[in-house]
């Protein structure tokens, strides 16, 4: 479970340095984080949208209809709370999709898969917890195992106002199944990010992600002076140097799926772990496992694929 938050964190909260320099010589932290505040903005109101995710027996998919997803997919029981203003583009009808997979070993969901989405609002980011209110709620249905289902969806819908509206830059970015030979394109990306992290570049992994630090500091509304007071720390990931018989999986064996009405793309392993994804042992000995979530979208104008 502490790896997993740890992971969430890398993801959402991209850690800035101010005095770190890296592989690549011309580029330096100094200078990604100069690109993000460009990007950062303030806002008058901070509503905050969050997200708890119960689940055990199965695997935990949630997909916002005009955004990403994000999963559990471990084999263990896991209860995680999420911010859910990172998944929402723009303010009014949102919808979530509830996908259900079995287990590793399961062909089957079973009697013993157990899941539950809540979804929270709070007036503003410094809300304390007796101001969230419970605005939408799914309980995966018992007595599924009958029916021998080797997959479940269902849709909550509920409405959110944010300051924010990125739904305009994905409206006028390009349609991914029109471009000719995506997939390969999409592939070859994902195999270019893969020898970055294989060469273990800090740099220009924190700067393929400039433009999700300025989304997540956006929608979690972190202040310039907060983003400019955080420090890189010692933490396992895609491009950390502190595991033992470390292992990149090989971009292969994959599925592709398209979010945003064809305007996102990521490739995800057949078990729906990241396609990006390490495995060693930590320095104590332990078992390490983790993968890092790539979307992938095309700006208007751009023939290249950058990270959403």
């Amino acid at each position: 479970m502490k790896t997993k938050i740890n992971n969430l964190l890398s993801v959402l909260i991209l850690l800035l340095m101010t005095s770190c320099k890296g592989q690549n010589k011309e580029l330096t932290m100094e200078k990604i984080t100069e690109e993000i505040l460009k990007l950062v903005h303030s806002y008058n109101t901070t509503p905050v949208y969050s997200m708890q995710m119960n689940k055990q027996g199965c695997k935990l998919i949630v997909e916002m209809e005009d955004n990403l997803d994000y999963r559990l997919t471990e084999n263990t029981g896991t209860s995680i709370m999420l911010p859910l203003n990172v998944m929402i583009s723009k303010s009014g009808k949102q919808t979530a999709i509830i996908k259900i997979y079995p287990k590793e070993g399961d062909p089957y969901i079973t009697k013993y898969a157990h899941a539950k989405i809540t979804i929270y609002n709070a007036p503003n980011k410094d809300s304390g917890l007796k101001d969230y209110k419970k605005i939408a709620e799914f309980t995966l249905p018992e007595g599924l195992e009958e029916k021998k289902l080797p997959y479940y969806e269902h849709t909550i819908v509920f409405d959110a106002t944010v300051p924010f509206d990125y739904a305009k830059e994905l409206n006028h970015s390009q349609n991914l199944k029109n471009i000719p030979s995506i997939e390969q394109k999409v592939v070859k990306k994902y195999e270019e990010v893969r020898n970055i992290c294989e060469q273990y570049d800090f740099i220009k992994y924190n700067e393929l992600l400039i433009h999700n630090s300025g989304l997540v500091y956006n929608a979690t509304y972190t202040s310039v002076e907060e983003i400019k007071k955080k420090e890189s720390k010692n933490q396992f990931g895609m491009v950390e140097k502190g595991l033992a018989d470390r292992k990149l999986l090989p971009i292969k064996d994959y599925y592709i799926q398209y979010y945003a009405n064809d305007k996102i793309v990521a490739l995800w392993q057949k078990n729906h772990e990241p396609m990006l994804y390490v495995t060693g042992q930590t320095p104590s000995g332990k078992e390490y496992k983790s993968g890092d979530p790539l979307f992938l979208y095309m700006p208007e104008g751009s023939n290249k694929l950058k990270a959403w």
